[in-house]
């Protein structure tokens, strides 16, 4: 008879066991439900606006979005923007008075033609300057705030001179700054989307990748600049360095050359090439000389990707009298459009010290969003975007 109980015993365990876990798998399957209905909705989701950071894409605000950089650019009126960690997207505008009401009425209908809400919540006034809050709710979420500075006329005093303007100054050379996008060839189409940025661009191609050959006709045909994206031996043994691909610091002159004649047939246009990786490569003399002989016999320009700080690749290009140039900024180190937004404003402040200025990204979603959302802005800042050939020293 004991054993019997014993049986009746476990098997109640079991059952109580399994009766708490699914009580708890229906509780929190409860509870995430309601959370994401109260998201949905535009109420408060400590789940998915606090843990998760959830942000939903609203076609309506994406269409605004585009819209009024579009009105700005036409109207040269100057702004800058950036999307905060909420998906809040934030404009600053300064403009003279008198085109301060025909873009307030412009902004208003877009707002009203995209069936959102228009919300005039703060105005301050200055001596020298009115300044607007304005904040646009879609869907019941808050997608943008914009601050507008309206500056006014500042009429002399009787009896005062006016200011006499500042001497002309002569404007310095422009400055320069290019975006090479790496590892093109894994995905189909992405050219495309390069394309549609409508900027100068330079693709760096793998050629073992399998679109790299489609990849880089399209590239041609749509005008933009094509280079090798060489893979190169990096630091980490964990990497897998299959011979036929990778340059390796053992590789030999035959074995580079192979290289190099099959990612010249694969990207026939390309007119450069960088290194994919290759942090332990690039560090060592030798063998880097070796690879930038080779180069420079395939008549092609060398860009150091700078993948890692002990480089010896750019000088030892200059050193050698090949054509080159090296990566000041990585756009998407941290895959986010707030770090690459941010990453792009450091690239002009970088071309605006130095003259030029070179940024490496890859076609991340948010990389390339960043990349479309800026080139507005990009055309107000009184610099150049160039193919990367058009820096090389």
């Amino acid at each position: 008879m004991k054993p019997k109980r014993k049986i009746i015993k476990n098997s109640n365990r079991k059952a109580v066991a399994i009766s708490f876990f699914l009580f708890g798998a229906i509780a929190l399957a409860a509870v995430f439900t309601l959370e994401f209905l109260d998201y949905r909705s535009g109420k408060y989701s400590f789940i998915f606006s606090k843990l998760i950071r959830l942000q939903q894409m609203i076609p309506a605000a994406e269409k605004f979005n585009r819209e009024l950089t579009e009105t700005l650019t036409v109207k040269k009126i100057p702004f800058d923007f950036f999307k905060d960690r909420d998906g809040v997207s934030h404009f600053k505008i300064e403009l003279p008075e008198p085109l301060y009401p025909p873009l307030s009425k412009d902004l208003r209908w877009l707002v009203e033609k995209n069936r959102g809400l228009y919300r005039l919540s703060e105005v301050q006034g200055m001596k020298e300057q009115v300044i607007y809050l304005v904040q646009v709710i879609f869907e019941k979420r808050l997608t943008h705030v914009i601050l507008i500075s309206k500056r006014l006329a500042v009429q002399p005093r009787p009896g005062e001179t006016p200011a006499a303007p500042p001497a002309r100054i002569r404007p310095s050379k422009t400055p320069r700054l290019a975006f090479i996008i790496d590892d093109i060839g894994y995905a189909d189409l992405i050219s495309d989307q390069l394309r549609e940025l409508g900027i100068p661009l330079t693709a760096a191609i793998i050629p073992a990748a399998p679109y790299a050959r489609s990849e880089a006709q399209r590239i041609h045909e749509y005008g933009l600049e094509a280079i090798i994206h060489m893979p190169m031996q990096p630091k980490d043994p964990a990497n897998h360095h299959p011979r036929d691909q990778f340059v390796l610091i053992d590789s030999s002159a035959n074995e580079i050359t192979a290289l190099l004649q099959n990612a010249q047939a694969v990207v026939p246009y390309a007119k450069g090439l960088n290194n994919h990786m290759g942090s332990l490569l690039t560090s060592h003399p030798q063998a880097m000389r070796r690879v930038l002989e080779l180069v420079k016999r395939a008549g092609l320009f060398f860009v150091d990707s700078k993948t890692t700080p002990t480089t010896l690749a750019y000088a030892l290009a200059r050193e050698m009298k090949i054509k080159t140039f090296k990566r000041d900024v990585f756009l998407d180190d941290e895959q986010s459009y707030e770090y690459s937004s941010g990453q792009i404003r450091r690239l002009v402040q970088l071309a605006r010290q130095n003259g030029r200025a070179l940024a490496i990204g890859h076609p991340f979603p948010s990389t390339l969003a960043a990349l479309r959302d800026a080139v507005p802005w990009l055309k107000q800042q009184k610099v150049e975007v160039v193919f990367a050939s058009a820096l090389l020293e």
